[in-house]
């Protein structure tokens, strides 16, 4: 990893990112929920994770593990002030009873904001082996690329651990077409493989 330069701090200072993460969303909690969505709307665009950075803050909001009552939460009042959040779901919950969001469902919250990659059943990278790489990692995939019509461009593990081309879940999710991971400190863009001859090329 490279050093961190007085480069970078320039560059954060220019267009910082304005981060809003949420998972379970308690009924009491969701004024503030609301207020909290309501003061970043109008302050910059959405982070997009392919877009030039522009001078000035940008917003990153995002819903994980796919619980229904926050998701669809989240995605109405995102909408309704003009946010385009990031959804991270997983299709095989730890608690059934708060994550029962339909297919369907999540087809109309795709319309509007973007689905992104977390597991089946919240797994972290290290857990992730050849026995349980196609549950964990290929079925979410391909099941977002089903109901969305694209396979995720962003994705994010348990714990938020950053890539790690040593880690089978991080080089599957690569070679499965992911671009960006979302770590507890960082959205890091995945580098590509690099051949002998120092092209760009493919696990």
């Amino acid at each position: 990893m490279s050093r961190w330069t007085s480069g970078h701090s320039a560059a954060l200072a220019r267009s910082p990112i304005v981060a809003l993460n949420f998972h379970e969303i308690a009924a009491e909690n969701r004024a503030s929920v609301l207020e909290s969505l309501r003061r970043v709307a109008d302050l910059g665009p959405r982070y997009d994770p392919d877009e030039p950075a522009p001078d000035g803050p940008r917003v990153f909001v995002a819903f994980y593990d796919g619980m229904r009552e926050a998701a669809l939460f989240g995605a109405e009042e995102c909408a309704n002030l003009g946010l385009k959040a990031y959804f991270f779901p997983l299709f095989e919950h730890y608690d059934p009873h708060l994550a029962n969001v339909t297919d369907d469902e999540w087809r109309q919250i795709a319309a509007v904001h973007e689905i992104g990659f977390h597991t089946a059943g919240h797994a972290t990278v290290a857990e992730v082996t050849p026995v349980t790489v196609q549950r964990e990692v290929i079925g979410p995939i391909t099941r977002i690329e089903a109901l969305t019509g694209h396979r995720p461009r962003i994705g994010a593990w348990k714990g938020g651990s950053r890539f790690d081309p040593s880690l089978l879940g991080d080089r599957t999710v690569r070679e499965y077409g992911l671009r960006h991971l979302v770590s507890n400190w960082s959205i890091e863009r995945i580098p590509p493989v690099v051949t002998k001859q120092g092209a760009e090329g493919s696990d």
